[in-house]
């Protein structure tokens, strides 16, 4: 798979996900600065940590990785993050990385859990282990982004449901979701997972809205 994915790279040159640039990058040097202009680093007690502002470039860049066939963002994503320390340092404390599921039926529609593919390649980068089995959404709720703060708590009441518990039992997890709002999303899924009893739950976000 490696070979395969390097020899795919040599065909097809990465390119910059923010400009378009072709080169060695899926970001370049130029739009690495212009996103350290959003950078929050938002560590929240020692358990949540958010590194964008959820504003202007940050906003239209996860508006397209989510509902604009923007896929490959992921990787955008991922160069930011692995050249941090600090983030590093955060995301390397603990054991398994755990993206915030999608409904079947959503990944259908958009082709893709945005969350799952910024995990994978942050696992893979990483040499970290993350899983895709063990949290489901077994629930095809409302989109939270159109509701209020009360609502989005009740919208995902009863919408996550833990699977093989064994496999994260005495672990520290980290959740990775896209943006974090008011936090209902992610604290359902802690909720459930804290019936595996792991060891310590963390919370990392591409953006902080």
């Amino acid at each position: 798979m490696y070979f395969f994915e390097k020899a795919l790279e040599f065909i097809f040159l990465p390119c910059c996900g923010v400009c378009g640039k072709l080169g060695e990058s899926y970001l370049c040097k130029k739009c690495g600065k212009e996103l350290e202009k959003y950078v929050v680093y938002s560590q929240e007690e020692t358990i949540k940590l958010h590194v964008f502002q959820y504003k202007d470039l940050v906003r239209k860049l996860i508006l397209d990785y989510k509902f604009n066939d923007k896929s490959y963002l992921y990787k955008t994503f991922c160069e930011f993050i692995v050249k941090n320390k600090k983030i590093l340092d955060f995301i390397k404390s603990y054991d398994i990385i755990i993206p915030v599921p999608m409904h079947p039926a959503r990944i259908r529609k958009r082709g893709y859990n945005q969350s799952a593919l910024l995990a994978k390649e942050l696992a893979k980068s990483l040499e970290m282990k993350v899983y895709t089995n063990v949290l489901l959404k077994i629930k095809n709720n409302k989109v939270q982004s159109t509701l209020n703060k009360k609502e989005r708590e009740e919208n995902t009441k009863n919408v996550y449901k833990l699977v093989k518990p064994e496999k994260i039992k005495n672990k520290k997890i980290l959740l990775l979701d896209d943006i974090y709002t008011t936090g209902a999303t992610v604290n359902a899924c802690v909720k459930e997972l804290q019936k595996a009893s792991v060891k310590k739950i963390g919370i990392f976000t591409i953006a902080k809205d």
